[in-house]
């Protein structure tokens, strides 16, 4: 399983888990689960250029970043991935527990399942929000690693005198 293919994974699962979840938007009337992307949000619109600024219509969102690779070329391939959380609410006080909710319902889906696709939850989860806010967006992060099966190479083709 290549880091793609993992990411891909990664996303489809989340999607699901969070589909459920209705959370605030910056159209105080409209609740909506997040939207799961891969590696980074879509691009903006430049209001320099008299198009609407629509960051905050991203929000609720969730971003699968694929950090690193550890292959030990034998048995195991541990890939860590960082999770950012953003939500939005105009609460000044208590808008920041729409980001650990929706952290607490992914780590809780992820402990439950232990695996997604061929990957499998492996060393820690760990869970933290910004220390400085842009509120009324609030934001967080989690990091996870997975490990996945080793990708071996058939090198019979070659024959007994194939050497690198």
């Amino acid at each position: 399983m290549d880091a793609l293919h993992m990411t891909d994974e990664l996303v489809a699962f989340f999607t699901k888990e969070l589909s459920e979840m209705q959370l605030q938007t910056k159209d105080e009337t409209v609740f909506k689960a997040p939207t799961v992307y891969d590696g980074y949000l879509p691009q903006k619109k430049n209001g320099r250029r008299g198009e609407e600024d629509t960051e905050q219509d991203d929000y609720p969102f969730v971003i699968v970043r694929f950090l690193y690779e550890k292959d030990d070329l034998k048995d195991k391939n541990v890939m860590k991935f960082r999770l950012l959380i953003g939500t939005y609410s105009k609460d000044d006080r208590q808008g920041w527990r729409d980001t650990l909710h929706v952290m607490n319902r992914m780590k809780f889906a992820l402990k439950e399942v232990g695996c997604v696709g061929p990957g499998e939850l492996t060393g820690e989860i760990e869970l933290a929000l910004f220390e400085e806010q842009m509120k009324p967006m609030w934001r967080g992060v989690m990091e996870v690693d997975i490990a996945t099966p080793a990708v071996k190479l058939d090198r019979s083709e070659f024959g007994d005198d194939f050497n690198y």
